[in-house]
């Protein structure tokens, strides 16, 4: 696991953050405790320590999601009652950047707390953003993927 783990955060997409700053609409929150140490548990983002407050609006999810609606109740209860950032860990979103310099920002994972989110009517959803391509993209989407993003 040592290995593992040493081996997915050396090749993690870390995003600079005064290039993050200029570029995207997003607060950013710096989470280094050992809480936030327990929410790094996905592949994606592992080693990425920076939370952000992404704009719910900016969130493309191409893929329908299965729900179980009493888990979306319960983390629409945990959220209106939060009263730490660490209660309901960041969804992880893939963050491309288009030829013509448009950021996009997709989400296939973290249904659930996603919309929680949304039917809470939050503007914001805290979320780790992972440096991608299209061809990352079309690993998800296969030949439905955009060929081009400006």
């Amino acid at each position: 696991m040592k290995f593992i783990s040493h081996f997915v955060r050396e090749s993690s997409r870390r995003i600079p953050l005064i290039l993050h700053r200029i570029q995207n609409p997003v607060h950013t929150i710096h989470t280094h405790s050992s809480a936030a140490a327990s929410m790094d548990t996905t592949v994606h983002s592992a080693g990425i320590s920076e939370v952000h407050h992404v704009p719910m609006s900016v969130i493309k999810r191409p893929i329908p999601s299965i729900l179980d609606e009493q888990k979306v109740i319960s983390l629409m209860d945990t959220i209106k009652g939060e009263v730490s950032e660490e209660e309901v860990p960041p969804i992880d979103l893939l963050w491309i950047t288009g030829s013509e310099g448009g950021q996009y920002y997709f989400s296939f994972g973290g249904c659930h707390r996603f919309e929680a989110y949304r039917r809470l009517q939050r503007e914001t959803i805290k979320a780790k953003l992972v440096r991608s391509t299209l061809g990352d993209l079309y690993h998800y989407m296969g030949s439905s993927a955009p060929k081009y993003l400006a």
